[in-house]
């Protein structure tokens, strides 16, 4: 033995040979460590259930000594870490965990060797800044467009393989356009684009600048701010909201930076002298439900209305399953209890209160209105003032001695403001303190003629004539956010209850994150303000992925709502730490150009086509070895095939319309309102203005996946079902599309193939065309026997040619190729 240690010492390289004195390789805590502790130790031993008063989320607490005296984890010593010595435990009835499946020898021995190197703990990666990677080398460096090509092709040569071909022109034209526009290219965008090689570039920017880019990348923001026309639980009645939807699609033609993007719908009500857009932009959380269901607690609906506002500022934002920590701390991520309701803190001092009058609300006027609209408004904001200022004048201090406040608790309660009526005697106002809870105060007031005083009467008098003047030009009252003049307190609520009150916390941000600067202010606008600082490490990675996910069909991070050590692992980390930086930094938040350069890139490019060795190593195409091919959108669908008939009207904004859908579905024993369906233009707008009433969902977008907008909804999980098939068949949308497609190819010389042009942008090949010329020789031959048959379907014309060429134009629209992008 003396030998070996002298050979060990003195002849390493001798005696790695031998194996007698080799050192075990660092095991890493995030890669190796955590998914066994997260797998088989935390469901006991994490942040709900702590049995043996040990938790194994946090270090110090893995460290500390558990309730039967003994310290899990002993660093460097894996025979006095109970952990170990459980986990390797040889008689089940000690051996951990309990009554479930032993660890395998491999996970034993990777933690005894992660404890003997001294149980390092590590942050989970996305609680940790992100930094620029260095750009791989890679096996073919001219394959390479854009930077971000580098990260997948070293991906790819890992994997042992290559990418596809450039796909061809007309596909891809069809690709960008539909991804940047949501809308299909006209057959002479193709023509030009793939005749001119070096024209892709001028034509990705024209569509960027397209007002089509805006509406196409609003209708994913309006999943995550829950936008809907109605305001949600049983009744569900309307709700006033279309310009907050209208603002959303401004603000992405407009290029407005992510960061600024931000800032102004969490906090635009806070900035100095906000304007009317920034005050709009803060109905993002005003999307929240409110119950106006009779003998409901408006506290307890306003309660749940922070609680969705806190929920999905962290989905949205941050990509982490926050909910969790509403009820309890979480269960996997380093997140507690109490830092749940000190972010609770920064939404809870605002003036809505679940109340039917959306209050506060910010009237809104029709541009020929809005000038007297302004005025109105200011002049009615003014002799509110005189009034208030002739109350407190010196001449009228002995009629206000007179009055008498009594109060059963009596303290500092708030700014209040109260108009008294003549008649008024007593008044009994339900009032939010800083302690945060409802208190009831009766004030009797004891009036000495007030409300007799010549200047009130007058002022008083005026005001109600403005305030009519004012209801005759019809605002439109879109639902804002407004802080109160004081700071409701709040409490930690046991149990996610808002009966069940704990201790006071005060509005901060988790530990596990960087802290907020000291000179922040503690309120939303502050709290916005963090989450695009440079140092938040989430904003930036989250926002990237969910745009990269819209174009290739699955996220770096598959789990676009969760970024946490629950969620799906990253495909390629180092490229979305680079997308994230080079978004912040490169292209200064700017959402077009973070867009431009993905199209650009040699990756996107690709074609789609799929071998059977793909197949096998990149089922799901994680690594990126081919082009996106996924179904459209159920929005991109609709106007898709209204677009290539012909009928789709270019209107932009205004109310949400009504187009055709089934009869009965509003009807209600309770409830009144109908669905009018629209007219004129309005009948074939763009899906993004169909009215969205959440407990009964435009049927035909529901069925491809589209959410209710109850909750904030991060990614649509694609579904495949016969219904599908049916509504793209039989819909009454896309029996009026395939009419009118009809219409546009009988005045083609070569009908059938000038409809597949239409839909497609480019010719079809010569078995579809073969495909389609037979469907339109049955049908003709049917319709020429049935003539009833042809009226039913094409109207007055009975014209056997144009229900046979809207049986083909039915046939396009259902082509795979034109409900997939490829």
């Amino acid at each position: 033995m003396k030998y070996l240690w002298i050979v060990c010492v003195g002849l390493p390289a001798v005696a790695l040979l031998l194996g007698g004195c080799q050192r075990a390789p660092q095991v890493s805590f995030n890669e190796q460590v955590r998914p066994i502790l997260n797998e088989r130790c935390v469901n006991c031993h994490g942040g709900i259930r702590r049995q043996g008063e040990l938790s194994l989320l946090f270090r110090h607490e893995a460290l500390s000594t558990a309730e039967s005296g003994e310290r899990a984890i002993v660093p460097f010593e894996p025979s006095e870490s109970e952990l170990f010595r459980r986990i390797a435990h040889t008689d089940p009835a000690h051996r951990m965990p309990k009554d479930e499946q032993p660890l395998t020898p491999d996970e034993i021995q990777t933690l005894q060797t992660w404890i003997e190197q001294g149980a390092n703990w590590e942050d989970h990666w996305a609680y940790v800044a992100p930094e620029r990677p260095p750009l791989p080398d890679v096996s073919e460096p001219d394959w390479v467009r854009e930077p971000m090509d580098h990260f997948v092709l070293a991906q790819l040569d890992q994997r042992d393989l290559v990418p596809q071909p450039e796909a061809a022109c007309p596909v891809l034209v069809r690709r960008v356009t539909l991804d940047l526009t949501g809308l299909s290219p006209k057959p002479d965008d193709v023509e030009q684009v793939c005749t001119d090689e070096a024209s892709y570039e001028t034509y990705v920017d024209s569509l960027l600048d397209s007002p089509a880019y805006g509406e196409r990348w609003a209708a994913m923001w309006l999943d995550l701010a829950r936008y809907a026309d109605s305001k949600g639980y049983e009744k569900d009645v309307g709700r006033t909201i279309w310009r907050y939807r209208d603002w959303v699609i401004r603000a992405f033609n407009e290029d407005m930076p992510f960061d600024q993007f931000t800032i102004e719908q969490l906090a635009g009500d806070l900035l100095p002298e906000a304007t009317e857009s920034q005050l709009i932009a803060t109905a993002f959380h005003r999307n929240t439900m409110t119950n106006t269901e009779g003998g409901t607690d408006d506290e307890e609906f306003r309660t749940a209305a922070v609680i969705d506002r806190v929920n999905t500022t962290w989905e949205v934002w941050q990509g982490t399953s926050f909910a969790c920590v509403q009820c309890h701390g979480h269960p996997y991520d380093p997140f507690v209890h109490e830092e749940y309701y000190e972010f609770f803190a920064f939404f809870n001092s605002t003036a809505d209160r679940d109340l039917d009058s959306e209050f506060p609300t910010l009237p809104l006027f029709e541009e020929e209105m809005a000038a007297e609209g302004e005025a109105l408004l200011q002049e009615i904001a003014r002799l509110e003032e005189a009034m208030i200022a002739r109350v407190r004048s010196d001449s009228l201090a002995r009629q206000r001695r007179t009055w008498e406040t009594t109060l059963d608790q009596p303290e500092v309660i708030g700014q209040v403001r109260l108009m008294l009526q003549n008649e008024v005697k007593r008044v009994v106002a339900t009032l939010e303190t800083e302690r945060g809870d409802a208190q009831l105060w009766t004030l009797d007031y004891v009036y000495a003629g007030l409300s007799d005083d010549p200047v009130i009467v007058r002022l008083r008098e005026e005001r109600v004539e403005k305030e009519r003047e004012l209801r005759a030009l019809n605002p439109v009252h879109t639902p804002v956010m407004q802080e109160l003049p004081f700071q409701r307190r709040t409490h930690v609520l046991e149990r996610g209850s808002f009966l069940l009150k704990g201790e006071v916390v005060h509005p901060d941000t988790p530990d596990v994150l960087p802290a907020m600067s000291e000179n922040a202010p503690r309120n939303r606008l502050g709290m916005a303000e963090w989450l695009v600082s440079g140092e938040n490490p989430l904003t930036a990675r989250v926002t990237v992925n969910r745009f990269w996910e819209q174009l290739f069909g699955i996220g770096l991070v598959e789990s676009l709502e969760d970024f946490g050590t629950q969620g799906l692992e990253r495909s390629h980390p180092e490229l979305l730490d680079y997308l994230a930086i080079s978004f912040v930094e490169d292209h200064d938040w700017s959402v077009k150009s973070l867009l431009r350069m993905i199209v650009l890139s040699a990756t996107y490019r690709q074609s789609s086509h799929v071998t059977d060795e793909l197949l096998q190593k990149d089922p799901r195409n994680q690594y990126l070895a081919r082009g996106p091919r996924f179904r459209l959108s159920a929005e991109q669908i609709r106007d898709q095939a209204l677009q290539v008939s012909g009928l789709l009207s270019s209107k932009m904004y205004g109310p949400s319309v009504m187009p055709p859908q089934p009869e009965g579905l509003w009807r209600n024993p309770y409830d009144s309102r109908q669905w009018r369906t629209s007219e004129g233009d309005d009948r074939y707008r763009r899906a993004i203005y169909t009215y969205w009433r959440r407990t009964v969902p435009y049927p035909s977008l529901a069925t491809f996946d589209s959410p209710s907008r109850e909750f904030c909804v991060s990614r649509r999980i694609r579904t495949n079902t016969p219904l599908q098939a049916l509504v793209s068949l039989n819909d009454p949308v896309f029996i009026e599309a395939a009419q009118a497609l009809a219409e546009r190819m009988q005045k083609a010389e070569d009908p059938v193939r000038a409809g597949y042009t239409y839909a497609m942008g480019t010719s079809p090949d010569h078995q579809s065309l073969d495909v389609l010329t037979a469907l339109y020789t049955d049908a003709f031959t049917h319709y020429t026997e049935g003539t009833e048959d042809a009226a039913r379907l094409v109207g007055d014309h009975e014209s056997a040619e144009l229900a046979a060429l809207t049986i083909v134009a039915n046939a396009i629209l259902n082509l795979d190729q034109f409900l997939m992008k490829e």
